[in-house]
């Protein structure tokens, strides 16, 4: 018998399907994934499982979760997914609530079960479950780091002693060593507890060591489900084999390294920042600590580290939007230290955020968005600036029929391409990309990285490649630093480095990473 079965399931919004006749079912205790890229309705299924569809949705077909039908009110929906059905949700800083401590958090999802009292030997116990000391329940979640956080989550999601979890894109922002930790933590606590899983990811390899049945969703479908290995071994669809193939990554570096002149040195670099309680100044925080490279021209250095290693308060420094406490710089020979970069050499020196969304204004047009680095450069007219970000935009491959809609007109995608050409539209010399694959689809990704491999060959560019995917990084990168605690702890070819690791965090870098798929 099904612990949870969908037949006909189907979502739609007014007259856009999200969901489309969807069926599937998972067993007690089976792990089972829904692959995609975005928009393919992953989520929507897990949320119509979960009785938590967004308001104006309209759901058809039917759901049954242990032989009986969802109920249709929310009240008795809430008791059923309070007390048997868990849900970890893909942000944990936006799914806790910021002013409560976690210890709270934790006992209010499991009030449902234990009424009486404040259960606070049960959080312990819960805490110690997911590998988290006793004193993490006194913290407030700005307090935690990214793995820390996704921890309580599931500790939440585990409160009620559910039969079924629900795990949405549950690692997709964590580092290498945290994802192989949740994704190991997952798999024991299914396996004691006897937990039936549905695990929602674009990433096959999370789902390939997780999950042993997986389904795959284009455009609202299922279109293939069958056993793990056998899918991504043998994929019968051709959107399948695509997702597949996506996941080996093409090499973008040449024999050899570039041995161009000297473009940017760094030495001694150092970032402290001074923690402060009430009015009354603590201990500092050393984020960098003492720093020193050198980066060629038409080179692509990688940094590599876990979460709260220092590699993008480094990144800021170097391009000046943070100040070194001490150390030096040098721009093609001219010094400085951070935020006072000689406003000429503004213009050689760009950053491709994290997060493409995040880092364009939803008030202003993608076109005034790509052209605001231009106010660096005098001289130009209203007419050379069209040009010059008209360039840009057909220098990533888009159109520029697209300059006059805003950023949530646009895929994932499509706005890396329109953050990458805001970084060249001031022709710079060295452009630091901070992870900047990492909320993209797995076909997306390979787009984007054969994109970024030819605009370096073209026009010439040094890249700061600042990852924690060791695939990516192997085929871009000339040279990589491994960074721990604001210091770099190896440094070499990345071949030479992945192979035969010297340091401790480097062989926990790539003992973690996920094997491959197919």
């Amino acid at each position: 018998m099904s612990l949870l079965e969908a037949t006909g399931l189907s979502v739609r919004f007014g007259v856009l399907e999200a969901v489309a006749d969807v069926a599937f079912s998972i067993a007690p205790g089976e792990r089972f994934g829904i692959i995609g890229e975005s928009g393919s309705g992953k989520t929507m299924t897990a949320l119509a499982v979960s009785g938590l569809l967004p308001e104006g949705a309209a759901m058809s077909g039917s759901i049954r979760f242990d032989g009986q039908p969802l109920p249709e009110d929310e009240r008795t929906m809430a008791r059923l997914r309070g007390k048997r059905i868990g849900m970890i949700f893909q942000e944990p800083m936006t799914a806790l609530n910021p002013l409560m401590r976690i210890g709270a958090q934790i006992a209010e999802a499991m009030r449902i079960n234990l009424p009486a009292g404040e259960p606070e030997g049960a959080v312990l116990a819960l805490l110690e479950e997911v590998g988290l000391a006793p004193d993490h329940s006194r913290r407030f979640p700005h307090q935690l780091s990214g793995g820390q956080r996704q921890r309580v989550m599931i500790a939440m999601a585990l409160a009620s002693e559910p039969d079924l979890l629900i795990a949405d894109e549950p690692t997709s922002a964590l580092d290498l060593i945290t994802q192989r930790l949740v994704l190991d933590l997952i798999a024991e606590i299914c396996e004691r507890r006897r937990m039936a899983l549905l695990f929602i990811s674009h990433d096959l390899k999370a789902v390939a060591a997780l999950c042993s049945r997986v389904a795959v969703m284009h455009r609202g479908r299922m279109i293939e489900t069958g056993a793990t290995d056998a899918v991504f071994r043998a994929p019968r669809e051709p959107y399948t084999q695509r997702l597949v193939a996506a996941t080996q990554l093409e090499r973008h570096t040449g024999a050899e390294a570039p041995s161009g002149p000297i473009l940017l040195e760094a030495e001694a670099v150092t970032r402290d920042y001074a923690s402060r309680r009430w009015l009354l100044r603590g201990p500092s925080f050393r984020a960098v600590d003492s720093v020193s490279f050198t980066l060629h021209q038409g080179e692509c250095l990688a940094l590599v580290g876990p979460s709260g290693c220092g590699k993008t308060t480094l990144a800021r420094v170097l391009v000046g939007l943070d100040t070194a406490t001490s150390g030096a710089l040098r721009f093609e020979g001219q010094s400085y230290r951070g935020a006072d970069l000689p406003a000429e050499l503004r213009r050689d020196l760009s950053l491709v955020f994290q997060d493409p969304f995040g880092s364009f204004d939803p008030r202003l047009t993608v076109g005034q968005s790509v052209g605001e680095p231009l106010r660096l450069e005098r001289g130009l007219d209203a007419a050379a600036r069209r040009k010059r970000v008209e360039t840009a935009v057909l220098a990533v491959g888009l159109d520029t029929a697209m300059l006059d809609r805003y950023p949530h007109e646009f895929s994932g995608g499509q706005r890396q391409r329109l953050a990458i050409a805001r970084a060249l539209v001031t022709r710079p010399k060295l452009v630091v990309l901070d992870e900047p694959v990492s909320a993209l689809d797995v076909s997306v990704r390979g787009e984007v990285l054969a994109l970024l491999a030819r605009l370096r060959a073209e026009h010439g560019l040094t890249y700061v490649l600042i990852s924690h995917d060791l695939d990516m990084v192997r085929t871009m990168a000339d040279r990589v630093l491994v960074m721990e605690a604001g210091r770099i702890v190896e440094e070499g070819d990345p071949d030479e480095i992945f192979a035969a690791p010297q340091h401790r965090l480097t062989q926990d870098l790539v003992a973690a990473r996920l094997p491959e798929v197919g």
